[in-house]
C-alpha cells in the first residue's frame, strides 16, 4: 500500500519496491498536487487515488535499484547462491562462461536496460564473432626454457600447464601474458605478439551460456529484484550445434597400437582404463587404490578431482547417480595390476619426497595428476597420428557408444556411465541410438530378404 503525506498543499507519494542486492529497500517518489477550490476531503481521495495509479505503475517498472549493472547482479549471485547449489567444477566453468563472453557484452548494462530483445542481440553477436578476442603468444619460446618454468610459475601464479602450453607455440589471454612480463621484469610487447583470433561460437556453447546465464536472472526474479527473466523467451541461433566427434571400435584398437610412444609411462594405462570404465577424467585423476578391488574387479567411484586457486581439491561426483561402481574387464585388472607394480617401484625410488595421497595415477612424487596435462599429452599423440582432434573427456563418449553398437541395454549404459537417468542417456547420444536402429532395421531387411520366394 502506498504512502501519503501531505506538505503544505501538495502529498508526497511512497511506494516500496522490495529491497536490492544489498539489503536496501527500493523506494518510489512522487508527489501530487490537487486542483484549486476542491475540499481538503477531495483533494485526500484525489491523492490516495493518484497514488494507487503510481504504485499500479510501479509495478510495471523493473524491480531493482536502477544503477545496478549486470555485472554486480552476476558477482552477488555467485559470491551468495552458486557458491552453495553448484558443484565447483560447474560454478567454475559457468564463471568462465560469464567472464569470457557475457560480462564484456552486458556486465556493464543496467539492468533495466536488458531485457529479451538485448539477449537475443547478445546470442547473435556471440554467434556471429564471440569468438574474437586477442591472444598472446610468445616472441621466442626459448623464453621458458625448461629449467625457468618452475620458478616462473611460483613467481608469476601462472600454473605449469600454461607455461607447457606457450612453449609449445600456444597462446594465453592478455592478463596471463602481463602477470609472466611482469614477473620476467620486461615490457609485454618485448617478449609477446599479440593476435587476434576470429570465429562465431557454435549453437552448443551458445546453449550452455544461456543455462549459465538464465539461472542468474532467475534468482533475481525470486528475490524480487526483478519482474521477469529477459532470458527465457530468449531466442537462440539457428544452426547445427558441433558435431561431436567418437573413436569407433576401429580407431580406439589403432589408438591403443602407438600409446607407448608417451614418455610418461602411465599415460598408456590412464588412456586404456578411460576407455574400457567410461570414466570422467575428473572422476579417475581422483581414484584412490582404496576404491579399486582388483580380486573382485570392481572400482567404486567416490570423488571427482578439480582445481580452486591453484590447488586441487576432491568432491563428490557431478551428480547423485554418478557414485556408481564399475566391474572391470579382465584386460584392464592387469593393466591396473601393473601399475600398482610401477606406482611400488616409484615411490621407493622417490623415498621422501613422495607425497602419499593414496592415487591409482600421480605426477612424479605421488600428487594428483593434472587433467590438463593429461589432455595436452593425448591431443599431440592424435595430432601425430593424424588422428581425430578430440579432447581427453571424449573417450567417454567412445565407451558409450562402442556399448550402444553392441546392443547393451540402455539402463545399463546409464548406469554405467553415471547418467542421472536413461532420458539423459538417450538425449546425449541420440544419433548413435538411431544409427543403431537404422543398422537394425537393415539386418531385418536383409534376413528376410534370403527367405523371400
Amino acid at each position: 500500500m502506498p504512502s501519503v503525506k501531505k506538505r503544505g498543499n501538495t502529498y508526497r507519494i511512497m511506494v516500496s519496491q522490495g529491497y536490492d542486492i544489498y539489503g536496501k529497500q527500493i523506494r518510489k517518489t512522487t508527489s501530487y498536487t490537487p486542483p484549486e477550490g476542491v475540499t481538503e476531503g477531495k483533494a485526500e481521495k484525489l491523492a490516495m487515488a493518484y497514488a494507487y495509479e503510481f504504485e499500479r505503475r510501479c509495478q510495471g517498472m523493473v524491480n531493482m535499484n536502477e544503477n545496478i549493472r549486470f555485472s554486480e547482479l552476476a558477482q552477488w549471485y555467485y559470491n551468495q547462491v552458486a557458491v552453495h547449489k553448484l558443484k565447483p567444477t560447474t560454478y567454475t566453468n559457468n564463471q568462465t562462461l560469464m567472464n569470457l563472453y557475457v560480462l564484456p557484452y552486458i556486465g556493464n548494462m543496467k539492468l533495466k536496460e536488458i531485457n529479451t530483445a538485448r539477449i537475443d542481440a547478445l546470442f547473435n553477436e556471440l554467434h556471429r564473432d564471440g569468438r574474437k578476442r586477442e591472444t598472446y603468444r610468445l616472441r621466442d619460446v626459448a623464453t621458458l626454457e625448461y629449467g625457468t618454468r618452475r620458478p616462473l610459475a611460483r613467481k608469476s601464479g601462472v600454473n605449469m600447464n600454461t607455461l607447457r602450453t606457450l612453449g609449445n607455440g600456444g597462446t594465453v589471454i592478455k592478463e596471463t601474458a602481463e602477470k609472466i612480463a611482469e614477473a620476467l621484469g620486461v615490457k609485454l610487447k618485448d617478449v609477446f605478439i599479440a593476435e587476434e583470433i576470429g570465429g562465431g561460437l557454435d549453437v552448443g556453447t551458445i546453449k550452455r551460456i544461456r543455462t549459465a546465464l538464465s539461472p542468474i536472472f532467475s534468482t533475481a526474479v525470486k528475490k524480487e529484484l526483478l519482474l521477469k527473466n529477459p532470458v527465457t523467451n530468449a531466442t537462440t541461433p539457428a544452426g547445427e550445434e558441433k558435431e561431436r566427434l567418437y573413436l569407433d571400435a576401429e580407431q580406439c584398437k589403432e589408438l591403443m597400437t602407438f600409446l607407448d610412444e608417451f614418455s610418461n609411462p602411465q599415460l598408456p594405462r590412464v588412456i586404456k582404463t578411460l576407455i574400457y570404465t567410461g570414466m570422467r577424467v575428473g572422476e579417475l585423476t581422483a581414484l584412490h587404490w582404496e576404491e579399486v578391488d582388483l580380486d573382485k574387479a570392481m572400482i567404486t567411484v567416490r570423488y571427482n578431482l578439480y582445481r580452486l586457486d591453484g590447488e586441487y581439491q576432491l568432491s563428490t561426483p557431478k551428480t547423485k547417480s554418478s557414485a556408481r561402481v564399475i566391474a572391470l574387464p579382465p584386460q584392464l585388472v592387469e593393466i591396473l595390476r601393473e601399475q600398482k607394480a610401477w606406482q611400488d617401484e616409484r615411490r621407493k625410488d622417490a623415498g621422501t619426497r613422495w607425497i602419499e595421497r593414496g592415487a591409482v595415477f600421480t605426477g612424479s612424487y605421488g600428487e594428483y595428476m593434472s587433467k590438463n596435462y593429461i589432455n595436452l599429452q593425448f591431443k599431440q599423440l592424435l595430432a601425430k597420428h593424424n588422428f581425430p582432434d578430440i579432447h581427453i573427456h571424449d573417450l567417454r563418449h567412445a565407451n558409450a557408444s562402442l556399448l550402444i553398437n553392441m546392443g547393451v541395454p540402455v539402463k545399463v549404459i546409464s548406469e554405467h556411465l553415471g547418467h542421472r537417468d536413461t532420458r539423459t542417456t538417450e538425449t546425449i547420444y541420440a544419433h548413435v541410438f538411431t544409427e543403431t536402429m537404422v543398422q537394425a532395421s537393415n539386418a531385418i531387411s536383409e534376413a528376410l530378404a534370403k527367405v523371400e520366394p
